[in-house]
């Protein structure tokens, strides 16, 4: 054994961002959609300086749920949000869907949890094929089990921790105190319009561009370096409808200049961007301009929600769905999803394959469908419905069943006489 060692008694390393972690394949380090099935498709979670880019549906709005968990996660997790949006004013408080528990990393006080989560000790026991032994599982509620595990030694230990991913609950809503102790950038309606006039000629896109990069060059840049033992902080900009109607540029080509001037900027940050673009105000006679790709080229992820009422569906058909009672529409998909492209950050592939639980099997990138229940946004493998569908009874009854024989004849096959039970049939 050598007698040289490495003396590292006054070096200090540098603290990770709050609820981030590493990418085991590529090393980057990666933060929460607040949807944990989205985390899973993206191969665990979005690449800080990174940006995704979600297609919106024609006549829904699913996309704005997402946008939603992604401010709400931000506000958990205390990190920056940057919220843009030059439709419509933006309201927190009405549209944030709040925590499913009441204790959280914002509402904590003391760091701990006054009761440690009890698992049941028969989920350990359960006898499950060997093949699926070895494998991480999400539960019901969408969440990673190892991730709970790391809950439960953190409160245990008197350690807190804020997790990586939290649970939301979309029938509650965020309170107003977290919004106010959170730091909330917000750039929006008339604010923007009278911004961009004034600063930037109209120009709506220089404006938003001078604002981001003002708040990366400020605190979050990777290229000025911190204090030894300081920690870092993310933060979040959530761009909604890029490219709408209320974007104004100085040309036609001003989306594209915006989204690689953005890409730039983001790459030498501690600072990620999830930005929705109405896909469908870029047709023509129903097929897409050679716009949109370019624009898909430019981002790091994208994903596509198409959803069953914003594409074959009549309005007829959309009126009866909303007939359905709540138990027979509550198996139904909503939807779609597409995944159009992953993130590939200092990496030449993608890690989805090798780390998403949907696609653990092998299985396509576009057999994916999405349900928006009344507590959460859930992400699955789409299946078949079971023939002849869950509420059709499929089995006649006794006396349904002899009288149909006697009238239809069944019966008359191998070793049966016809108005008689089949002594073979079971």
């Amino acid at each position: 054994m050598s007698s040289f060692r490495k003396n590292t008694s006054g070096q200090q390393t540098t603290k990770p961002p709050p609820a981030t972690r590493l990418n085991p394949h590529s090393a980057q380090l990666l933060v929460s959609t607040g949807v944990p099935s989205l985390d899973d498709v993206l191969g665990g979670g979005l690449p800080v300086g990174g940006i995704l880019l979600i297609e919106e549906d024609r006549q829904t709005d699913y996309s704005s749920t997402l946008l939603s968990y992604f401010a709400s996660q931000a506000i958990a997790a205390g990190h920056e949000l940057c919220i843009v949006d030059a439709d419509q004013e933006v309201k927190l408080k009405d549209q944030l869907p709040g925590w499913a528990s009441t204790t959280h990393g914002m509402q904590t006080t003391s760091g701990l949890n006054d009761t440690p989560p009890v698992r049941n000790t028969s989920d350990e026991s359960m006898k499950i094929a060997w093949r699926y032994q070895n494998l991480p599982r999400i539960d019901g509620d969408g969440d990673d089990y190892d991730s709970k595990k790391t809950k439960e030694s953190s409160a245990l230990t008197g350690v807190h921790e804020v997790s990586f991913c939290e649970r939301f609950d979309l029938s509650l809503r965020i309170s107003p105190n977290d919004i106010e102790n959170a730091t909330i950038e917000i750039l929006a309606g008339t604010n923007l319009l009278s911004a961009s006039n004034d600063n930037h000629g109209g120009d709506t896109y220089e404006c938003v561009l001078g604002k981001i990069a003002q708040l990366v060059e400020d605190r979050f840049s990777s290229l000025k370096p911190v204090a030894p033992g300081a920690s870092r902080n993310i933060l979040r900009i959530e761009i909604r409808s890029l490219g709408s109607g209320f974007w104004q540029g100085s040309d036609g080509l001003s989306i594209l200049k915006f989204l690689h001037r953005l890409r730039g900027i983001l790459r030498y940050s501690f600072a990620v961007c999830v930005v929705s673009f109405p896909g469908h105000l870029y047709e023509d006679a129903g097929v897409r301009m050679p716009i949109v790709r370019r624009i898909e080229h430019l981002c790091d992820a994208v994903i596509e929600l198409e959803s069953f009422e914003g594409t074959y569906a009549t309005p007829s058909d959309i009126v009866a769905r909303q007939n359905i009672p709540a138990a027979a529409a509550a198996g139904d998909y909503h939807g779609f999803l597409h995944i159009r492209k992953l993130p590939r950050l200092n990496s030449l592939t993608a890690s989805m394959g090798r780390l998403s639980l949907l696609h653990s099997g092998g299985g396509s990138t576009n057999n994916l469908a999405f349900r928006l229940r009344r507590k959460k946004f859930s992400i699955e493998t789409y299946h078949l419905p079971i023939e002849g569908g869950v509420a059709e009874r499929r089995v006649p009854a006794k006396d349904e069943s002899k009288s149909h024989r006697q009238h239809a004849g069944v019966g008359a096959g191998c070793g049966s006489t016809p108005g008689r039970s089949d002594p073979l049939e079971f």
